[in-house]
């Protein structure tokens, strides 16, 4: 569908004589608007959310690992700075090995962090991080980034009911 998007878009874009990037990136945007007006009406409602929601993250996860770019280059460039590299053990809120393995690579790209293990019976990951003298920050730092992904993954997506005794219908 995504293809579909930007094929509209610089058809958009040629329409109106204004094929530069920026034009292309403008048409892109009144398309996506246009869709989104349309998302219920067009059965696209899905699809509109998770690229919502992907753009957000893309932005979001670039800016973390600027900034984690920085923290190591602080460590490494740093003469007072004192590392406590720690092993952290932590149980994914997801049990899936599909949503482990994105979320791994994920760490694995942010500089300072490494998934290192998943055991998928237990849901646990194992994560290295650089500097860990504060356990609790770096584990909440991956569980920023797990909430993130799995709002991606699940955008747009009916949510669970669940009954009176708190079972999911």
């Amino acid at each position: 569908m995504l293809g579909v998007h930007i094929l509209l878009a610089v058809g958009l874009a040629a329409f109106v004589d204004a094929l530069s990037p920026l034009g292309v990136l403008a048409a892109f945007v009144v398309i996506h608007f246009a869709l989104r007006l349309a998302s219920d009406l067009l059965g696209l409602r899905r699809y509109v959310c998770r690229l919502e929601y992907g753009t957000r993250f893309a932005f979001w996860f670039a800016a973390e690992i600027f900034k984690a770019s920085i923290d190591v280059a602080r460590i490494v460039l740093g003469r007072t700075v004192d590392p406590q590299p720690a092993i952290i053990r932590m149980r994914l809120a997801r049990h899936d090995e599909r949503v482990a393995t994105l979320l791994g690579c994920l760490l694995t790209l942010t500089p300072g962090t490494l998934a290192m293990d998943y055991a998928p019976e237990t849901g646990v990951m194992y994560i290295h991080a650089i500097d860990a003298d504060d356990a609790d920050a770096v584990e909440a730092g991956v569980r920023e980034i797990e909430r993130r992904l799995l709002a991606w993954l699940d955008a747009g997506e009916p949510r669970p009911t669940t009954t009176t005794d708190g079972d999911q219908a």
